[in-house]
């Protein structure tokens, strides 16, 4: 509203408007910043009024700048994102591929013997699933096989072990 007021004048003065480009924007500001910017101007050599020009030019200039930054920061971010999921989801395939065994081949097949250890914490038995506590009895899979998880067995199940292979003698 106030602006509109400001055009009337200006075309009330006539040709006065048009020789002077620069329009007047005043402002009240507290003390403190007053003295602070009269001797930031003395510093630079400037008047109060271009040091404030250049500051809300400069303002601005920054604003605009960390806009396009920011657009940019946030394509790059979704592209990474992308990537990284089509990597996740191709490691975890790889890695579920792995640790189940092939059609026909038997769960403990790349285990080529059985060492006896007292687990010093919780593990699972490969066969039955069921707990194997940390102080107990538990047999360990000896395997060449890097990429198959180590695969324990209970007392339970290793005795079970013994007896399959007697049968099959």
């Amino acid at each position: 509203m106030s602006e509109d007021r400001d055009d009337d004048r200006e075309r009330d003065r006539g040709g006065e408007s048009e020789a002077r480009k620069d329009r007047l924007v005043q402002t009240r500001v507290p003390r403190q910043l007053e003295s602070t910017l009269k001797r930031e101007a003395r510093r630079r050599r400037l008047t109060v009024s271009h040091l404030i020009r250049n500051v809300l030019e400069d303002a601005f200039q920054l604003v605009d700048d960390v806009v396009a930054n920011v657009d940019e920061i946030v394509s790059d971010s979704v592209e990474l994102a992308r990537r990284v999921r089509h990597d996740a989801r191709r490691i975890a395939g790889a890695v579920r591929e792995a640790a189940d065994p092939g059609e026909g081949e038997e769960p403990l097949d790349h285990v080529y013997g059985w060492s006896r250890a007292v687990s010093n914490r919780a593990v699972r038995c490969a066969r039955c699933a069921r707990d194997v506590a940390r102080g107990e009895e538990a047999w360990t899979g000896l395997s060449d096989d890097p990429t198959r998880p180590r695969a324990w067995l209970c007392s339970a199940c290793r005795e079970a072990l013994e007896v399959r292979e007697d049968e099959e003698e």
